[in-house]
């Protein structure tokens, strides 16, 4: 929207095709905002010849977002290994086989020690929150508190912006976009907490097979060791469920940090603005919203 990119398209995209698409995902009432500070521009572009050569661009937001962000970044960076440390104790191989043993996971007969599971699909999802399940709310838990926090960061740079920024109707058309898009983030938000849980689960069900034939230990600590072995077929870990918790924190805190970093470059693009020499961008995309406000 911008002008020069460093990604290099086969062939110019079409650029009314690819607002109007955009259009289709807006609040309907900025839309129809955005639409009007494009029309009015076109009514009088002589109004746009003065004034700084950058247009939407507040010093104030832009020194905030430089200052924060990397600080949230690196906070929650930290909060993940602490995080990681924790669960990494509480799965502990004693630890694990006295949750396993206490709970009668495991058993006894005259063969030797087994998982008492028959593995049907309710009784390993019974399995995992009586373990797992608080470890991932944990998680869920983190990843909130940093969309939270990145959240109420955004609302502090929109308030510089728009005072230092929004000036006139060009001006505005950045801002106007960015308050279009809103309600998309917070429902991409909610999908990403969704899909820890569900990623979650449906790794635990992939521990454990159907069917297969029971297994006998010569203790209650061996037999615990292999209660959920396929996280771990190669034998890296000192129990299965440290194999889980490496797997799963570190998809917990990509996805938590991918929430942090796609606002600050969300931010870093808009808060640039655009040059007074990129207005000539908008005169023939401006129609397509007219289609669709």
């Amino acid at each position: 929207m911008t002008g020069a990119s460093i990604v290099r398209f086969g062939s110019r995209p079409n650029r009314a095709s690819m607002i109007a698409n955009l259009s289709q995902v807006m609040n309907a009432t900025w839309s129809i905002a955005l639409f009007e500070h494009l029309d009015a521009n076109d009514n009088d572009p002589s109004a746009t010849m003065a004034g700084p050569e950058t247009i939407s661009f507040s010093s104030s937001a832009w020194k905030l977002w430089e200052s924060e962000f990397p600080h949230l970044i690196d906070e929650f960076t930290s909060k993940f290994e602490e995080f990681h440390f924790k669960w990494n104790q509480r799965f502990s191989t004693d630890e694990i086989h006295r949750q396993l043993l206490q709970s009668q996971w495991i058993a006894q007969d005259t063969q030797g020690w087994y998982f008492s599971s028959k593995s049907t699909k309710q009784e390993i999802k019974n399995l995992y929150f009586s373990t797992i399940h608080l470890m991932v709310g944990d998680a869920e838990k983190l990843l909130v508190m940093m969309s939270s926090r990145a959240s109420h960061l955004q609302e502090r740079l929109s308030n510089f912006w728009y005072k230092e920024g929004a000036t006139d109707a060009i001006s505005k058309v950045l801002p106007c976009l960015e308050a279009s898009l809103r309600s998309q983030e917070t429902e991409m938000i909610s999908s990403l907490r969704a899909s820890l849980a569900e990623v979650a689960l449906k790794r635990f069900y992939a521990g454990f097979s159907t069917g297969s034939k029971t297994r006998y230990y010569p203790t209650s600590m061996s037999c615990a060791r292999n209660v959920g072995r396929q996280w771990d077929l190669n034998g890296a870990y000192e129990n299965p469920f440290l194999a889980y918790t490496d797997d799963f924190c570190d998809y917990a805190a990509g996805l938590t940090l991918l929430i942090g970093r796609w606002y600050q470059e969300k931010w870093s693009l808009f808060l640039r603005g655009f040059s007074r020499g990129q207005l000539d961008l908008f005169g023939q995309n401006s129609q397509s919203f007219n289609t669709n406000p």
